[in-house]
């Protein structure tokens, strides 16, 4: 009898705990506003995760080039912080709002100045 009680409350707190913490997952999502961090599918994409996926030519598609061509056009100002918030934004992989965000704009040109040093 004892077994059989156990198992019945183990399986209440199981169910109990599958619909409950996609509800909480829901709200801490909602709640999650971090100055400088920009969510993109519940993961924090940062500045320097920004600039890492513009070099790697996940951002092509936006006029992005990667590689030698991304640190050249960095070199020549055709890149910068803007330019790179814009195309993340446009690739979905930032929110919009993060385009008037001057702490992740200067944080994400502060890397980019490294990338310009010979």
């Amino acid at each position: 009898m004892k077994i059989k009680s156990l198992f019945v409350t183990g399986l209440s707190c199981l169910t109990l705990g599958g619909l409950v913490a996609p509800a909480l997952a829901s709200d801490i999502a909602k709640t999650s506003s971090t100055p400088g961090l920009e969510y993109w599918h519940g993961r924090s994409l940062g500045p320097q995760q920004l600039v890492d996926l513009g070099r790697q030519g996940f951002l092509n598609a936006q006029g992005i080039p990667s590689n030698l061509g991304f640190s050249t056009s960095v070199k020549s100002g055709k890149i910068n912080s803007q330019v790179l918030v814009k195309a993340g934004i446009d690739a979905g992989r930032l929110s919009p709002n993060t385009i008037n965000n001057s702490t992740y704009l200067s944080q994400v040109q502060s890397i980019l100045s490294y990338l310009d040093v010979d």
